[in-house]
């Protein structure tokens, strides 16, 4: 069984808890702790995402998928967020949400486009995709 979610989220404060709400079918397919960091990751990438300084104009693109053995998601927006930090930032400074992807995803990545950025992120799966 292939699970799969795809949204465009507003750039407003209500996004954030909409993002892990989307999350959902993807509860059985990881252990419980990491559910929860999917979940704070998600949520610290949309409101990083809310802060970036074209934020204004754009919306967030949400995708998640449970894909052979991996929850994997990606989340974008129009360019203005997503710097990595050159020191160890602290919770609200910019850059914290890549710091936590850094630190609790089992892999993650970032691409920019001329006006699109995207961080991804995979975390293993409890089960492999079809047993769960």
């Amino acid at each position: 069984m292939s699970e799969m979610v795809a949204i465009d989220l507003p750039v407003e404060p209500e996004s954030a808890r909409r993002a892990r709400e989307q999350l959902k079918p993807f509860r059985d397919a990881v252990d419980a702790t990491s559910f929860v960091d999917l979940c704070l990751l998600v949520n610290e990438l949309v409101v990083e995402a809310l802060h970036g300084k074209d934020s204004h104009s754009r919306q967030i693109e949400l995708r998640a998928e449970l894909d052979g053995g991996r929850v994997k998601v990606a989340v974008a927006e129009g360019g203005g967020a997503y710097r990595l930090p050159s020191r160890r930032p602290e919770p609200g400074d910019p850059g914290f949400g890549l710091h936590l992807v850094q630190r609790l995803s089992d892999r993650w990545g970032m691409r920019r486009e001329r006006d699109k950025a995207t961080v991804w992120l995979e975390m293993l799966a409890t089960h492999p995709a079809g047993t769960v």
